[in-house]
């Protein structure tokens, strides 16, 4: 039994020391590879200590860029509005690692593409140091390795495509192609202007709903004044163009914060393209096509679609048609009637479209809302297959979708079939 326990022993500090070699092997094995991955480092400044960029592209367009509080600036060959946040991708290629060196030195620039480079960085760092990276061609027996030169002379290395897309961007892909700089979320009222003259002009207060103040005064669509918002303010343009347009816009856009200063974006139509310029900028930003058809939107298109935006309103309903009424209250959540509630859900419903109802005319039928001082009636008016819908409190008046004009066309039926139609 003794003999046993110190066979025990001597097993159990045989296979103790078995794993401290190995433990003691595969630290080394990791501290080598953390040695050879750090000599093959495209640099030793980190992209985050970066203060100062130069980049050159395959075109020749070159740019200087700098850190102002803590956001990148081009600030030649003039002051452009930039991408701070491709600039920081770009500069992501300093923390890569090369795969081999090709050459220490290099005596044939144009053996790597190097005599035309595709891109060229010259970056430093807030304590004065810098690097250079030259990229030249793509290898000629592998398409997904590239040379790149770390310095004017070399070393030449080879590194991996995917590492530096972003080094082999254009030099317009750093300057901020936005529409809009003020954030939508803090805006608190937009205009916009056309050539002719007519004004669009849309306001809030805080976090409140958008509210149309002009041509009209209404309540704006949360759903459609948010995609004409995102649409005016957060598309993007798609390159730049020499041609800077002459005369006057044919939209101004005013934004207006709730802190800061007005942002005006003056918006040319040239032919089928159109364009903007930027204060203090020599050339001009082409926008999308589809911009065109938001920006001429009709006031009409942005009210609120709901001819009943409040649910408590709908508790009593009376109906009117040919000088025969009927009505009803609602008890418990349910109506006395399937056709009161299909008048209710209609109304509820989004309309299909704003419109303005010529003077004069008699309503098809009217239905009224709520009873005493509270009451409210909104007037139907049949126009061949549509239904239209006055409101009392409103500027406008609703075209109703097919869907709500049949419906509402039924149940007005079947609540008066006497004279219903």
């Amino acid at each position: 039994m003794s003999k046993g326990w110190r066979n025990n022993l001597v097993l159990a500090g045989i296979l103790a020391l078995a794993a401290g070699g190995l433990w003691y092997q595969e630290s080394r094995d990791q501290a080598k590879e953390a040695a050879d991955k750090e000599s093959r480092a495209v640099s030793s400044l980190r992209a985050e200590t970066i203060a100062s960029v130069n980049f050159r592209d395959g075109s020749g367009q070159e740019l200087t860029l700098a850190q102002e509080e803590g956001q990148w600036q081009i600030t030649a060959p003039a002051k452009l509005r930039t991408n701070s946040e491709a600039v920081k991708s770009m500069l992501e290629v300093l923390n890569k690692t090369y795969e081999k060196k090709s050459v220490d030195t290099i005596t044939d620039p144009a053996a790597f593409g190097l005599d035309a480079p595709t891109a060229r960085l010259q970056v430093q760092d807030r304590a004065g140091g810098s690097r250079l990276l030259l990229a030249g061609n793509t290898a000629p027996a592998n398409a997904q390795k590239r040379y790149v030169s770390l310095g004017e002379k070399g070393p030449v290395v080879l590194m991996a495509n995917s590492d530096l897309t972003n080094l082999l961007k254009k030099s317009e892909e750093l300057r901020d192609k936005r529409i809009a700089r003020t954030d939508a979320t803090r805006l608190t009222r937009i205009q916009r202007i056309q050539k002719s003259g007519e004004t669009l002009l849309l306001s809030r207060e805080k976090e409140e709903s958008w509210r149309i103040e002009a041509p009209l005064k209404d309540r704006a669509d949360g759903n459609r004044i948010s995609a004409w918002i995102f649409a005016v303010t957060g598309s993007q343009g798609s390159t730049f163009q020499q041609a800077r347009p002459q005369g006057d816009p044919d939209w101004r856009v005013e934004l207006t914060p709730a802190q800061g200063e007005v942002e005006s974006i003056p918006i040319w139509r040239a032919g089928t393209t159109l364009v903007t310029v930027r204060s203090g900028e020599p050339d001009a930003l082409i926008l999308p096509q589809y911009l065109a058809e938001e920006l001429d939107k009709n006031p009409l298109e942005l009210v609120d679609m709901r001819p009943v935006a409040d649910k408590s309103d709908l508790a009593t309903l009376k109906l009117d048609q040919h000088g025969q009424s009927v009505n009803a209250e609602k008890k418990e959540g349910k109506w006395p009637r399937n056709e009161w509630a299909d008048l209710e859900e209609m109304l509820m419903r989004d309309a299909q479209r704003g419109v303005v109802l010529p003077a004069g005319g008699t309503p098809w039928a009217t239905i009224t809302l709520g009873a005493g001082d509270k009451a409210r009636t909104l007037a139907l008016f049949q126009e061949e297959q549509s239904l239209r819908v006055s409101l009392p409190d409103r500027p406008v008046a609703l075209e109703l979708t097919p869907l709500q004009a049949e419906t509402i066309q039924k149940a007005v039926t079947g609540l008066l079939p006497a004279k219903g139609s």
